[in-house]
């Protein structure tokens, strides 16, 4: 029993450090992407048709459009640009540089199932 207390200890210890990082999640993401202000530019569904957005030019990105991504598609480049922001070619969109990288990444992760989302416009 000796042997193993310590080894316990440090189980223990590294259980609860994991405990309290918090993990990205598409489901955090979408809250992030409600809180934030997203949906008044980018739409419900990412579309780029929230009612602020209708009255930008250019419109913000639609998600579901590949070719939209001009910074890259994966979760860490849509997080780098949510921590810079885009101003360039007339397209602008505010630096998220109060969310944490956790909430970037999970923010992230939400436009990434936007994209994969069967579109309602034409499932009907």
């Amino acid at each position: 029993m000796r042997r193993l207390l310590p080894v316990l200890l440090l189980l223990a210890s590294l259980a609860s450090a994991c405990v309290g990082e918090r993990q990205a999640s598409a489901i955090q993401g979408r809250t992030l992407y409600a809180e934030n202000g997203c949906v008044s530019c980018h739409g419900p569904a990412g579309r780029g048709d929230g009612p602020v957005g209708k009255t930008l030019s250019p419109p913000p990105r639609d998600f579901k459009n590949e070719a939209s991504y001009t910074n890259g598609r994966d979760e860490a480049s849509i997080a780098a640009t949510l921590a810079r922001g885009i101003d360039r070619n007339g397209a602008k969109m505010p630096a998220f540089a109060h969310l944490t990288d956790v909430e970037r990444r999970s923010l992230a992760m939400y436009v990434i199932t936007l994209r994969n989302t069967p579109d309602e416009r034409t499932a009907r």
